[in-house]
């Protein structure tokens, strides 16, 4: 996954990746970004962490679809916010 967030970084326009991806009753993300967005707080709003360019966060005992929601959920708020 994390190999998979840095590829989706070299596709033009992309100034953010987020995959995820399920291992047990987890749903595990890996967030990076060019610089211009700063997905350290995007997993901090999620129970995760990390830098500004590299970060992850894992939700447990939710299904895929819902892990998807709450990062939409996440970036909506942010974007409306002025945060991201």
């Amino acid at each position: 996954a994390p190999q998979a967030a840095d590829e989706l970084l070299s596709i033009s326009g992309v100034d953010a990746s987020f995959v995820l991806y399920e291992y047990g009753d987890t749903v595990s993300m890996s967030a990076r970004s060019m610089g211009k967005i700063n997905v350290q707080v995007i997993m901090e709003a999620l129970g995760g962490g990390g830098h500004q360019n590299i970060a992850g966060a894992q939700l447990s005992d939710v299904t895929m679809s819902e892990a998807i929601n709450k990062l939409k959920e996440v970036l909506t708020k942010m974007t409306e916010e002025g945060a991201i």
